[in-house]
C-alpha cells in the first residue's frame, strides 16, 4: 500500500482477545487528544451492543498527554504507536490493513455511535450485500436526536472519516488512501476508485454517529491548504476529459467564495495551485471516470445526509 513505504511504526498490544468477535471492529486515529479518547471510551463502554467490537487505537506520536495515557489506551484498545507523526491518512491505512477485521468502522477520537444497534445493523447490511464496499453515517448534532423517519440505504458519493464503514479486503485491493493527499480529501478520491471497479458506497441513516468536534490540534490554514489542492488533484485524477476544465473553474470559484468567510485567499490560491502542479506530476496516475458514472456520481448526496 502506499502509506507504508519507508515508514516504520512501534507496534504495542498487538493481537485481540480469542472471545471477541472479529467480523468487525473499530479504528481511532489520534493525537494529543487524551480527554476526548477517554470520552470515546466511556461512551463505547455504555452500549453493551458495542462490547462486541474490538477496539485499535493509532497513536501518531502524542507529546502531550499524561503518564498514564498509554496504560489507559491499552486498558481499552489495541495501540499502535508512532514514534514519529506520520499524519492521519498514512495511519489509517496502516491501521486498515493491519486489523484482523472483515469491515473496519472507523472514528475520530471525537466522534461516537448513536444509535445502539446501529453497528449491529450496519455489519448484516454490508453481509447481504456485497457489492457495497462502504457505509456512510450521518452525522448527527448531539447524542439525543430526533427519531428516524426513514431508516432506507441510499446511494451515495462518498463518506467522512469519522463516521463509516468499510470492507477491509476492497479497501486493500484498491490501495487505500493516497498518502501524498496529506490532509483532506482522501475519503472521495478513494471512493472515485471504489465506483470505477464496480462497487458502490451507501448511505446507512439507522447507523447515526455524534461528532462533537474536538477544538485540539485544528489547523485551519492547514486544512485550507489541503482541502483546496486535493479537490483540484482529485478532479485531474478521475473527471472526464471533456469536463475537467469546467471542473477545475467551479474549484476555484468556490474557494475563493469560502474565502470571503475563512478570510485565507492566499492560503486556498495556494492550494490550488499546488493541486494543478501535484495533479500534472503525477498524470500517470490518472484513472478518468466514464462520463455515464462521472454524471451518476454526481446527481448523489455527497455522503450521508442528516
Amino acid at each position: 500500500m502506499r502509506s507504508q513505504s519507508g515508514c516504520q511504526l512501534e507496534l504495542l498490544s498487538i493481537g485481540v482477545k480469542s472471545s471477541v468477535n472479529q467480523k468487525a471492529g473499530i479504528v481511532i486515529t489520534t493525537r494529543n487528544r487524551e480527554q476526548d479518547l477517554s470520552k470515546l471510551f466511556s461512551l463505547l463502554q455504555e452500549q453493551p451492543a458495542w462490547h462486541q467490537y474490538p477496539i485499535w487505537v493509532h497513536d501518531d506520536a502524542s507529546d502531550r498527554v499524561s503518564e498514564n495515557y498509554w496504560q489507559q489506551v491499552k486498558k481499552h484498545a489495541t495501540l499502535i504507536r508512532n514514534p514519529r507523526r506520520t499524519g492521519y491518512i498514512v495511519n489509517r491505512n496502516i491501521s486498515n490493513a493491519s486489523v484482523p477485521f472483515d469491515f473496519i468502522f472507523s472514528l475520530d477520537d471525537d466522534s461516537c455511535f448513536v444509535d445502539p444497534d446501529g453497528p449491529d445493523l450496519a455489519v448484516k447490511y454490508l453481509e447481504a450485500h456485497p457489492k457495497v464496499a462502504a457505509l456512510s453515517f450521518p452525522l448527527v448534532d448531539s447524542f439525543n436526536p430526533p427519531p428516524l423517519k426513514d431508516t432506507s440505504p441510499y446511494p451515495c458519493l462518498s463518506y467522512v472519516g469519522c463516521a463509516h464503514l468499510i470492507r477491509k479486503d476492497v479497501f486493500i485491493q484498491l490501495g487505500g488512501y493516497r498518502s501524498d493527499f496529506i490532509h483532506q480529501c482522501e475519503e472521495p478520491e478513494l471512493c472515485s476508485r471504489i465506483w470505477a471497479a464496480g462497487y458502490e458506497v451507501y448511505a446507512f441513516p439507522a447507523c447515526r454517529v455524534h461528532h462533537w468536534v474536538s477544538p485540539e490540534s485544528r489547523n485551519y490554514r492547514r486544512m485550507g491548504f489541503y482541502g483546496a489542492r486535493n479537490r483540484v488533484w482529485s478532479h485531474i485524477l478521475h473527471t472526464p476529459i471533456s469536463l475537467l476544465p469546467l471542473e477545475i473553474a467551479r474549484a476555484f470559484g468556490s474557494y475563493m467564495k469560502f474565502s470571503l468567510k475563512t478570510k485565507m485567499p492566499l492560503v486556498h490560491l495556494s492550494g490550488l495551485a499546488s493541486g494543478i502542479q501535484q495533479g500534472l506530476f503525477n498524470l500517470s496516475d490518472r484513472q478518468a471516470l466514464s462520463i455515464s458514472l462521472y454524471n451518476y456520481l454526481t446527481s448523489l448526496p455527497v455522503s450521508a445526509k442528516k
